[in-house]
């Protein structure tokens, strides 16, 4: 039938091409190959990176701000010790005013000191300095005992070297003597302006050093019974005359008070008086005195007080 083929020719027709596609040269690969791509996924921006300060140990800090700080005070404490070295510390003073005052010393010794007069000593008091004193006016002293280590009173004309003893010293610069008068103990009293030998003063004795001129020491008078026994009635706050003469009241009252007193009848000194006071005043004395020896008295302590009348006659 045309137009069909059968299968001798479908046959015949592979027979024919078969020998042309052993020979073929298999096709070349293309150069370009295409690849599919899927879409790329979208851009993410990366996370942002925290920073931690790192904190210093301030131990090593403050190491160094103690040793600075160390160094600063031994820079100090070096030139304050320089410093004292080269300055020496200022002495203390102490002055009793109208009243007297007690003190205490910083060797446990004790001064009396009486109204208007002032003691002096060093800072380093019974140290380096030794036990030494300076007075003006008048002292009563209670020396603690250290015989190593000498107690001095010091005036300006005098020298008084204790170990351990009770004593009174007076030396004001008003004054041209300066006394010692001692109650227990021994003290060697000496001039500081002449090279003479220390005067050795016993427990009842007193020593007298005229304070003007070269005049030597007289030798100490042993106290006796009919002795001032008042030199200590400005610290004992006693007064006490047996058959005294007016001219010994008054005498006692002036050194023991500082008061003017003005007799205007010469003839009142040998009047005679015995009493005793206790912490008594120049007016309650007077006022007794007065009394007692048929005389008068007019004024007052501040401007001074005058004795009148006929007296004991």
């Amino acid at each position: 039938m045309a137009g069909l083929f059968t299968d001798a020719d479908v046959e015949a027709a592979w027979q024919r091409f078969r020998p042309k596609m052993t020979g073929a040269r298999p096709a070349a690969e293309s150069p370009l190959r295409v690849v599919r791509q899927e879409p790329a996924a979208p851009a993410t921006e990366a996370p942002e990176a925290k920073v931690i300060p790192m904190r210093p140990n301030p131990l090593p800090s403050l190491l160094r701000i103690a040793a600075t700080i160390l160094l600063l005070i031994g820079a100090v404490y070096a030139f304050q010790s320089y410093r004292r070295e080269l300055l020496p510390t200022p002495p203390v003073v102490v002055t009793a005013g109208p009243q007297k005052r007690l003190l205490a010393l910083p060797d446990g010794s004790k001064v009396w000191l009486n109204r208007h007069s002032t003691l002096e000593y060093a800072a380093d008091f019974s140290g380096g300095s030794g036990r030494e004193v300076t007075l003006t006016g008048e002292a009563f002293f209670e020396v603690q005992k250290d015989p190593e280590n000498p107690f001095t009173v010091l005036s300006a004309a005098s020298r008084t070297r204790v170990l351990g003893t009770s004593f009174n010293v007076r030396a004001y610069a008003a004054e041209d003597s300066v006394e010692v008068s001692v109650v227990t103990g021994k003290v060697a009293f000496a001039s500081r302006t002449s090279h003479q030998d220390s005067v050795l003063l016993t427990s009842g004795m007193r020593g007298v050093l005229l304070a003007r001129g070269e005049a030597e020491i007289p030798v100490p008078v042993r106290q006796t019974a009919t002795a001032d026994a008042n030199f200590r009635a400005w610290q004992t706050g006693e007064l006490a005359f047996d058959n005294a003469t007016l001219a010994h009241v008054i005498r006692t009252l002036r050194t023991t008070f500082g008061t003017t007193i003005t007799v205007a009848d010469k003839t009142l000194l040998k009047c005679r008086f015995t009493g005793t006071f206790r912490q008594p005043d120049p007016t309650q004395v007077l006022q007794v005195v007065s009394v007692a020896t048929n005389a008068t008295m007019t004024g007052d302590a501040t401007d001074g007080f005058i004795l009148g009348g006929k007296g004991c006659e």
